[in-house]
Formats: C-alpha cells, sequence, structure tokens
C-alpha cells in the first residue's frame, strides 16, 4: 500500500523518483476553485487514512501540530482502537499543545516526560540505530523521539504507527517553499528528494524497532489531488500549509492547533535544545561533535 515499501522493503531511490515522476504524469490540471480543492482534498485524506486503519490497536504520535491531530481526528471517524502517544521534554511546546488535542480527542492518550538522563540515553542508541550518513543533530533528534514513542506504544503491545510523513511536502509545509518561484514546482522536486533523508530514515527505524508505519499522506490518490492545487492556496499571507489547516478547522480541530507554527519533532519536542544542552555539558562546540562524538568513541 505504501509507496516507499515493496515487500517490506524500503525501495531503491531510483525506484521512488520513478514513481514520483509516473505520478506526476498522471496527475490532472490544477483546480482553480478553492472550495472544490477543499472537497477533493478532504475526501481522498479520509479515504487514505481509513484504508490504512488496520484490525488490530494503533498508535498515531500526537506532536500537537496540524498533521498529527489531523490524522487522529479523522482517524477517530473509523475506529476508537488506537492510543495517542506524546512524547517531550517539561513544558516543551509538543507537550502543551498535545494535551489541547487530547482533550478535545478524548481518546486514551500515554505521555513520556523526558528527563536529560532520558534523552542521553536515547541519543546514543538512536546514532547507533541509524546508518552513517544519517549520523547529524537534525535526524538524531527526530529519531531519538520517534524511538521514545514506539517504545512507549510498544509497552501497551502496539506495533502499528499511522504517521504524518509527507504532508510538509505535499502541502508546502517547509520555509523553502515560501521563498521559491514556484510552489507548485518545488512540492514535486521535494516529493522526488524524501527518499535521501526522511525514507531511508524512517525505514531503518522501521525495521530496526520491528514495526510498521502507514503514512497517509503519501497516498498515491492524495498526493496527485494535493499536486492539482496551486500554490496560492498552498502559501498565503506568508503562512504555510493554508488550505490544510483551513480543511482542519472545518473537521473540529482547534484554531490554536490548526494554525500552530510548524516546529519539526526535535525543535518541538525539546529534544534539539537537550543535545545542544548536553554538547555543552561535555565540552563540545557544537551539536554536530557531540553526536559524532557518540559514534567515534564506542
Amino acid at each position: 500500500m505504501e509507496l516507499w515499501n515493496k515487500n517490506g522493503k524500503l525501495i531503491s531511490q531510483h525506484e521512488w523518483e520513478k514513481q514520483i515522476d509516473l505520478l506526476r504524469k498522471e496527475t490532472s490540471a490544477l483546480i482553480e476553485n478553492k472550495k472544490e480543492c477543499c472537497s477533493l482534498i478532504t475526501e481522498k485524506l479520509l479515504n487514505a487514512i481509513e484504508r490504512r486503519i488496520p484490525k488490530e490497536t494503533f498508535c498515531i504520535f500526537l506532536s500537537g501540530g496540524i498533521d498529527s491531530s489531523l490524522l487522529a481526528l479523522a482517524a477517530k471517524k473509523f475506529s476508537n482502537n488506537f492510543i495517542l502517544v506524546t512524547i517531550g521534554t517539561k513544558g516543551s511546546p509538543d507537550m502543551i499543545n498535545a494535551k489541547i488535542m487530547a482533550n478535545a480527542l478524548q481518546l486514551p492518550w500515554k505521555v513520556h516526560e523526558l528527563s536529560e538522563r532520558d534523552c542521553e540515553k536515547l541519543i546514543k542508541k538512536t546514532v547507533h540505530l541509524l546508518p552513517a550518513s544519517l549520523h547529524e543533530p537534525v535526524s538524531v533528534g527526530i529519531s531519538a523521539v520517534v524511538i521514545a514513542a514506539v517504545e512507549l506504544a510498544k509497552s501497551e503491545g502496539i506495533t502499528y504507527f499511522i504517521g504524518g510523513l509527507g504532508a510538509e511536502e505535499i502541502f508546502a509545509g517547509y520555509q523553502r517553499h515560501l521563498t521559491t518561484a514556484d510552489v507548485h514546482e518545488e512540492c514535486w522536486q521535494g516529493l522526488r528528494a524524501m527518499w535521501a533523508k526522511d525514507l531511508q530514515r524512517d525505514a531503518a527505524l522501521g525495521k530496526t524497532l520491528i514495526i510498521n508505519v502507514a503514512t497517509p499522506f503519501l497516498d498515491s490518490e492524495l498526493i496527485k489531488a494535493a499536486m492539482r492545487v496551486p500554490g496560492k492556496f498552498k502559501i498565503a499571507d506568508g503562512e504555510r500549509k493554508v488550505i490544510l489547516r483551513e480543511i482542519a478547522e472545518q473537521l473540529g480541530i482547534p484554531h490554536e492547533i490548526a494554525w500552530r507554527k510548524k516546529q519539526a519533532a526535535q525543535y518541538g519536542s525539546g529534544m534539539d535544545k537537550m543535545i545542544a544542552k548536553l554538547a555543552k555539558k561535555y565540552g563540545y562546540k557544537s551539536k554536530s561533535e557531540y553526536v559524532k562524538s557518540i559514534k567515534t568513541s564506542t
């Protein structure tokens, strides 16, 4: 079902790029009517999520951002057999916003507030799990949060996860989408480039942690629908992912969550600050030096 997965393994970079190029050829013309765009995206997103609801209990990693909140709200339309998991340091943005969303959804919610010692252990574990090409602070920070979430879910016997990978690419959620001359082209190129870091990182974690990860935002029909939405509906007045935020609010996501500024997992959880704190504590000039020290000292 997942474009990036074939027989339980990550496809090659060439195969991934070929699939994205094929989807581009299959994608119809842009839709200039915003209401029509919203209707199409809502339909395809709900279909993508419904198709990925398993028979067993599953987990959604709730950061309190728009993507995970929307996934949780939509999943609830088809099942109550899942839990929400939130990971973060004390007082981190994810912990604060996830609580708002969890209260709104009224679903089982598991939280792990990370201490400095927890973070140090997670960072070391992450470096050893990731391929050498991903031994840098961003990938380590994101992956450490994922690992903590998986461990918490696994303590409940859960190994199936629904995640938000791909939303930034198809709905223009990155800073580069604000500055590019062609939002539409940047979205396509971003999709092609996902393999090198995002897919390689998540596939490596999935294989090592022995979990199944579903990615509704990378559903082929949703991609084709999202790529019929003009850039002007994705980026407006300096705001990113506008159409997805509007759809989320229409479906019932609280306003402050639907319009929360993007924070990647390593920032929203507080993990990046903790990596910086540990680097300083042990006398390293940068987060990169600290991460490399873990790799080379063991």
